[in-house]
């Protein structure tokens, strides 16, 4: 499925995991962040007005559900700084949490797979020829920046060549996109930030 060849014509490329996130980019946030800042967001979270997560209460904004939210680490237990986390919540309510691991300052555009499923995924090409992300196992994510480019992408289960679901984007410098699985689907959701929770 890999074909280096291929693989360079569409110009994709290892995500660099060497430096830090910049957590105090101004031009993100409209305040500054601690030092100590990680960040959670709520995915199926839709209608509701908070949510509970690591001893922590959060203030769910309409317009803010599935973005990330800032979060001092010291208000929260057992969460190292740095940390960006999603947090999974199934129409039955039953919520899985996912660590996405830690960032770098893209340069690029970073696609993140993030699998709530109870099986291996992968992000390919939509016709299935390419992988991107391989092997991403169940309550566990995965992420690679790639060039700019106007593309479909498909989320596929390991073991399977249909997908289950296919995404027309146009990247951008810049916009880091999040395929986003679990028991009620696929969702792709364009990475954005929330005010700083307190």
């Amino acid at each position: 499925m890999n074909n280096p060849s291929l693989f360079a014509a569409v110009c994709m490329s290892f995500f660099s995991t060497c430096s830090p996130v910049l957590a105090d980019d101004n031009s993100l946030y409209a305040e500054a962040l601690p030092d100590d800042a990680s960040f959670v967001r709520f995915v199926g979270f839709d209608g509701q007005n908070s949510a509970e997560f690591a001893g922590f209460t959060f203030d769910l904004v309409a317009d803010e559900v599935g973005k990330y939210i800032p979060v001092s680490a010291s208000q929260l237990s057992n969460i190292t700084s740095g940390s960006f986390i999603s947090v999974l919540r199934a129409a039955d309510g039953e919520l899985q949490t996912i660590d996405e691991g830690p960032r770098t300052r893209q340069s690029k555009v970073a696609l993140l797979l993030v699998n709530g499923t109870d099986t291996q995924l992968e992000l390919r090409l939509a016709d299935g020829t390419v992988a991107v992300l391989e092997a991403v196992a169940p309550t566990t994510s995965a992420l690679r920046e790639v060039n700019p480019v106007a593309i479909s992408l498909g989320v596929f289960e390991a073991d399977q060549e249909a997908p289950l679901a296919t995404f027309d984007v146009s990247l951008r410098r810049g916009q880091n996109l999040s395929f986003v699985a679990d028991a009620d689907g696929v969702r792709l959701i364009e990475n954005q930030f929330a005010p700083l929770a307190k």
